[in-house]
């Protein structure tokens, strides 16, 4: 056991070097550096959220429309950015790997965990903005809000897994990751509720994890005024698959590595 948490330990330290090394490389020592880990986000965000809330109606099935966007666009800026981010990064830090204490998933914990806390920095802030300004109310039950939005990072995470070890063995991976990341957006569940589909299709989308993480999300932010579908130990169910899935799919992704 010593051992085991000698080398947790180290691993740890690992991680930490190269989450820093991430921040530099991506946004410099220079001009706003690290407030871009907050900054990025907000600029995709806000602004299409006031778009949105300025052309559409402010109440649509009967909820207050700045909430339900809220609620679903910054867990879509995770998905995609997380997935566009681990897009050939093992090709990419390839000399990283000649180090006998770094590992591909160790890169991969770095840029994940940059890309979560940039989020997570960017829903606090921008609910601190349109709560602020009256646009948006604190969820009405935190623990199912949290749960669901738990639940979204690990899809994201899972999903992160799986195409950063396949884009090493095809870059077709790469190729239809731009198209999906955009189609995504219509079937996730960001501009609907499962309730509102038909009993066939609700059927269909309850069986993806996001459509199961954006139900949760919705019912801690609007708590028994909506009726909502999520399944907790589905979607833990489901996302532990994925993740194995993706895990076993790392182990191997050394060995197709190209070197030009």
């Amino acid at each position: 056991m010593s051992s085991f948490w000698r080398g947790l330990r180290i691993q740890w330290r690992v991680v930490g070097a190269l989450l820093i090394r991430e921040i530099y490389s991506r946004f410099g020592r220079e001009s706003l550096g690290f407030a871009w880990i907050v900054a990025e986000p907000l600029v995709f965000a806000i602004p299409v959220l006031f778009v949105w809330r300025a052309v559409r109606d402010p109440n649509e099935h009967g909820l207050s429309l700045m909430p339900f966007l809220w609620s679903g666009y910054l867990p879509l800026l995770l998905f995609r950015h997380l997935g566009g981010r681990i897009l050939g990064f093992v090709r990419a830090n390839v000399p990283l790997l000649y180090h006998q204490r770094v590992k591909i998933f160790d890169i991969f914990l770095a840029r994940a965990a940059l890309e979560i806390f940039s989020n997570l920095t960017a829903l606090i802030v921008s609910f601190a903005v349109f709560y602020a300004i009256g646009a948006v109310d604190v969820p009405r039950d935190l623990p199912i809000f949290y749960l669901g939005y738990f639940y979204m990072i690990w899809w994201a995470v899972a999903v992160a897994l799986i195409i950063g070890a396949l884009c090493e063995r095809t870059d077709w991976v790469q190729q239809a990751w731009l198209p999906y990341s955009y189609l995504y957006m219509m079937f996730s569940g960001f501009f609907y509720l499962a309730d509102w589909l038909p009993p066939g299709l609700r059927n269909v989308a309850l069986y993806q994890p996001y459509t199961q993480a954006y139900e949760m999300i919705r019912a801690g932010v609007f708590g028994t005024t909506i009726t909502t579908h999520g399944d907790p130990i589905y979607t833990t169910f489901a996302l532990a698959i994925l993740t194995l899935f993706g895990l076993w799919l790392m182990r191997d992704a050394r060995q197709y590595i190209m070197i030009e």
